[in-house]
């Protein structure tokens, strides 16, 4: 009889942590093989780094269409797995969301009767990933996870619901929406979604909103915040992007812990519009007082409930897959509905806010260069610990 995989408190005992690294992990590999970074070449050595976690019982499943992940999931609970391990992208994790919550967070088991679920992102953006502190090279993700899936850590996070769909990452009505679902149909034609390829996706949509502005308002937990919008995003993790490791910032304090973020804007037009999209990512920010960026802006953190409607259908997406047109979208949270593979404190707000949120793009990516660093002594790390107790 398998033992459930469990949060389990810090051991004194050498004999009782050694009994504990023999408790068997049950666990589920979803591979999405057109995910923008998998390949064949990488699979031998994730596999390596997972079977490293001593007593780990791996099985093994690839996706075939889209849909195919929230399949394979529907109906498991702890009973079968103790964790689900999603290799693919944002796209991916939430299928598996959705599937082990029929769609519904406040209706599904509750995070303690459900798989927790490990992320190795081989996606375009794998906003969550980074949202966790996990890699975002898929090789040094599976070395991390293994760290974790040996310390038996994992975090429970928020769930968002809207459009009759669960999301982790972002929900999102106008330009966001509008750039992913230019990047599906450049999927759909065979073109792979790179982080490059969005600059053109991103430059025509905002062209676009700024000629015809879509007039969004937006009611958070029961007030009206925001009236003729230019722009809204509902934020689930803390920072999101296209931009591959560039982290986009709207509301630096939200947290995947606690409820939901809400950024708006109320014109995009002229230099303050372009000064503006040009802060979240951290150009020009010693502009924002001169320009008076936050005049336009509406941001809110922790909310519970948010209504956005639109005067004409807009599109929508939620965690960067593009769902349908709507003029009306309610959006709920529900806090503590699933658990992950990760450290609760790995970006706290405060060490966040501190070192990403409120910085130009220089510092932005050098700490993203020096995390990188990190990750791969990690890995390097715990492959010659690997070694060492398995000679040859």
């Amino acid at each position: 009889m398998n033992t459930p995989w469990r949060q389990v408190g810090q051991c004194t005992h050498h004999k009782s942590v050694h009994a504990l690294l023999l408790v068997p992990v049950r666990a589920l590999l979803i591979s999405n093989p057109n995910s923008t970074s998998n390949s064949a070449r990488r699979m031998p050595s994730i596999v390596r780094a997972l079977r490293s976690v001593e007593g780990i019982r791996l099985t093994s499943m690839f996706t075939a269409y889209p849909g195919h992940a929230e399949e394979m999931v529907a109906g498991i609970t702890v009973r079968d797995y103790d964790v689900i391990i999603s290799l693919g992208g944002d796209g991916t994790i939430n299928e598996i969301v959705n599937g082990l919550m029929d769609s519904n967070p406040f209706s599904a088991l509750s995070a303690t009767e459900l798989p927790a679920i490990a992320t190795i992102p081989t996606g375009s953006a794998n906003v969550l990933a980074g949202a966790l502190g996990i890699p975002r090279d898929p090789v040094d993700a599976a070395w991390y996870i293994a760290s974790l899936l040996r310390s038996r850590t994992r975090s429970a996070i928020s769930v968002g619901h809207a459009a009759e769909r669960c999301f982790v990452v972002n929900a999102g009505i106008g330009i966001d929406a509008e750039v992913i679902s230019t990047m599906e149909q450049l999927r759909h034609n065979g073109t792979r979604a790179k982080a490059v390829r969005y600059l053109p996706a991103i430059f025509t949509a905002w062209n676009e909103l700024r000629k015809s502005p879509p007039q969004i308002t937006a009611t958070i937990d029961g007030k009206e915040f925001g009236r003729d919008l230019a722009m809204a995003v509902v934020s689930n993790s803390n920072p999101w992007t296209f931009l591959g490791d560039l982290p986009i910032v709207t509301n630096p304090t939200v947290s995947l812990r606690r409820g939901l973020g809400f950024y708006g804007f109320t014109s995009l037009k002229g230099v303050t519009g372009l000064v503006a999209a040009a802060n979240l990512a951290g150009f020009f920010t010693r502009l924002r007082s001169p320009f008076h960026i936050e005049a336009r802006e509406r941001r809110v953190d922790n909310a519970q409930r948010i209504q956005l409607t639109a005067t004409a259908p807009l599109r929508l997406q939620l965690d960067g897959e593009y769902i349908d047109q709507c003029d009306c979208l309610n959006i709920r949270v529900k806090q503590g509905a699933i658990n992950f593979v990760a450290r609760a404190d790995d970006y706290t707000e405060d060490q966040f806010t501190k070192k990403v949120a409120t910085r130009p793009v220089d510092e932005r990516l050098l700490v993203v260069v020096t995390k990188k660093a990190m990750d791969r002594t990690r890995r390097l790390f715990s492959t010659s610990q690997k070694t060492e107790a398995n000679p040859a």
